[in-house]
């Protein structure tokens, strides 16, 4: 919803609702910290934020607890494109490709990955799907 919002020209609003879900996910988490879900989901908020290093660290214990969820390494990949890893991002986006993730439209859709479109890497990607 935050992006939405970006996409609206209503930035406060979209930090709002990325404090929001930070604080949701830090609450849900103080009860199940071994939700890999909670931690990605609150990634991205906490990344668009600002708070890129904490976010990336919440993205790799999202992925120890489930390092075999397609949707899971999916969404760690957009996390890493935004943070400017497009190596990291890439990684995940081939091991998503491996766990079953075989949803074109989201790769071309996306605009978390737009920094990666146009690359090598990529299009090689969109190939295989």
């Amino acid at each position: 919803m935050d992006s939405d919002y970006e996409d609206l020209g209503r930035p406060q609003d979209a930090e709002a609702s990325r404090r929001l879900g930070v604080a949701i996910a830090e609450a849900h988490l103080a009860h199940s910290p071994e939700d890999a879900r909670a931690w990605y989901m609150g990634t991205n908020g906490l990344v668009a934020l600002g708070e890129r290093e904490r976010g990336l660290e919440w993205a790799e214990r999202a992925a120890s607890i489930d390092s075999g969820d397609a949707m899971l390494l999916y969404n760690i990949a957009c996390i890493y494109a935004l943070a400017g890893e497009p190596d990291l991002a890439f990684d995940r986006l081939e091991r998503a490709y491996d766990a079953g993730f075989r949803v074109k439209g989201w790769l071309e859709r996306d605009s978390h990955l737009d920094s990666l479109r146009g690359t090598p890497r990529f299009e090689a990607l969109l190939r295989k799907l």
